[in-house]
């Protein structure tokens, strides 16, 4: 059957994608042994909290080392960022504290790929490339090995890179009410990973983009879209102060490990080049596996090989910084992303450990919604071929044929003019007469440019098809070997 034909069919590529993911989420858990979908999680510290919630208390009956377990007073919290606790509610209601974690996490990873297709779609108009590019980001990065598991790190992380796309989404449609939505998921996405607050500076600027108004209106309108939001993020506040007597403090801080085992407590300076050196400069990618992931050492490897989409990321930007300088919203967007990011990995660097148990540098996944966002912008933009800020323009010659304005540049014939070399009148005696069929052809069929030449859409498949296979194999050969021969001895 015809691809094309196929995905004109509307939920066609939507399927597609979720059978590509369940069919390698399948065979992951086929060669992993004892770890399977419908496996009980014993780490499962949002759903023990949202059992105590339901009885009535804020605090914990009972310690469990494992569980990290914050000790404030005489009492014992749950020590992580509250929202997916507020999320398994109605689980816990019918499950109790044996919630299938495991299945919510696939549940996840499916809504992940809808929307990664759906803002690539919204960005680059190609139904293929966006099911390319929803692959990549979702099988070829270290986010596959996240989203199989349902203990409490995985499932907040989980849960964070999938609100922070729908929020993402969200802020890029043509419909101004969504900006509620966007807002309320970036505030559920900070209530799983509180450092997700650094991207909403991206969210105003997209939601700016449809906002046709002036900086005051637009700030009010602005306040109203994020009522929900404010809402969400003071319950957020109100718990932290009614356990801890810190609106700011959600419990990290009174973790045995930080109050007894490293006085220097839950972020530090001191930690920072240690960090960072395994984040970018960590080359072995059989440590973790053969070490068991100890909490001091090198506990993770360079972001960048197990999720090579940064890759991709970081060549398209240096093309778009020495050839194009626009001042739009897309343009500050496209600017501020790296930066934010780069914020986000020093932020890391300052914790303790980068996260035991994992393939990859896997805090540093937060940051793929974004990175993914200004991607598609980076080679839409790319593809468009606009020039560079002072450079020569885009010029095509005076031609008596009527052009559709919205006619695909691909169908002309290019011609490069020296920018430095002045425009010269062809010689009266070579000039065919007006009217000729040369003539015609060549007024009709030629544009001239002067600047960066557009790159055709598809040939961003061809660059970016080796770090994607890549990082599906590393990944997933990572994945099985991890639950396989690590997932058993400590479950």
């Amino acid at each position: 059957m015809d691809l094309d034909y196929l995905l004109e069919k509307k939920y066609a590529p939507y399927i597609i994608l979720i059978f590509t993911a369940l069919v390698v989420y399948h065979l992951i858990y086929t060669f992993s042994g004892e770890f399977g979908l419908f496996a009980h999680n014993w780490h499962n510290n949002y759903s023990r909290q949202a059992y105590s919630w339901l009885q009535g208390r804020l605090d914990i009956p009972y310690d469990r080392p494992y569980l990290e377990i914050a000790f404030f007073g005489d009492r014992m919290y749950i020590s992580f960022p509250p929202f997916p606790s507020i999320f398994l509610l109605p689980f816990v209601f019918f499950y109790g504290y044996n919630t299938p974690d495991h299945v919510i996490a696939l549940g996840l990873s499916l809504v992940s790929m809808v929307y990664a297709y759906k803002l690539a779609l919204r960005i680059l108009r190609d139904k293929k490339i966006a099911m390319f590019f929803a692959l990549f980001l979702i099988l070829g990065t270290n986010y596959l090995h996240i989203s199989l598991w349902g203990a409490v790190w995985y499932l907040a992380q989980n849960m964070a890179f999938t609100l922070l796309l729908i929020s993402i989404y969200y802020a890029t449609t043509d419909n101004k009410r969504h900006s509620f939505v966007s807002l309320f998921a970036l505030a559920a996405s900070m209530g799983c990973r509180p450092f997700n607050l650094l991207y909403l500076p991206i969210i105003f600027l997209l939601i700016a983009k449809r906002e046709d108004v002036d900086f005051k209106t637009y700030v009010r309108k602005v306040l109203v879209y994020a009522i929900p939001a404010i809402i969400l993020g003071g319950f957020y506040m109100w718990l932290n102060y009614a356990r801890f007597g810190n609106v700011l403090q959600f419990g990290h801080n009174f973790l045995p490990e930080h109050t007894i085992v490293d006085p220097l407590g839950h972020l530090h300076p001191s930690r920072v080049v240690r960090n960072i050196s395994m984040m970018f400069f960590g080359v072995d990618m059989s440590y973790p596996l053969r070490h068991g992931f100890p909490h001091y050492g090198r506990t993770s490897f360079a972001f960048w090989l197990a999720s090579p989409m940064f890759i991709s990321y970081a060549v398209y930007h240096v093309i778009y910084v020495q050839k194009y300088k626009g001042k739009t919203l897309d343009d500050i967007i496209m600017r501020v992303i790296p930066v934010l990011v780069f914020i986000h990995i020093f932020l890391f660097s300052l914790h303790r450990t980068l996260g035991s148990r994992q393939f990859g540098s896997r805090y540093i996944t937060d940051s793929l919604p974004i990175v993914f966002l200004g991607l598609m912008m980076l080679i839409a933009r790319i593809s468009q071929g606009k020039e560079h800020e002072g450079a020569p323009t885009f010029k095509p010659e005076k031609s008596t044929t009527q052009v559709d304005a919205g006619a695909d540049v691909e169908k002309n014939a290019l011609i490069v003019i020296d920018a430095n070399e002045p425009e010269r009148p062809e010689e009266v005696g070579s000039m065919p007469e007006h009217g000729s069929p040369e003539r015609n052809h060549k007024e009709a069929d030629t544009v001239v440019i002067q600047g960066p030449r557009p790159i055709p859409l598809y040939r961003h498949i061809l660059y970016n098809t080796a770090p994607m296979i890549f990082g599906v194999l590393v990944n997933f050969h990572g994945t099985i070997m991890f639950l396989t021969f690590y997932f058993p001895f400590w479950h």
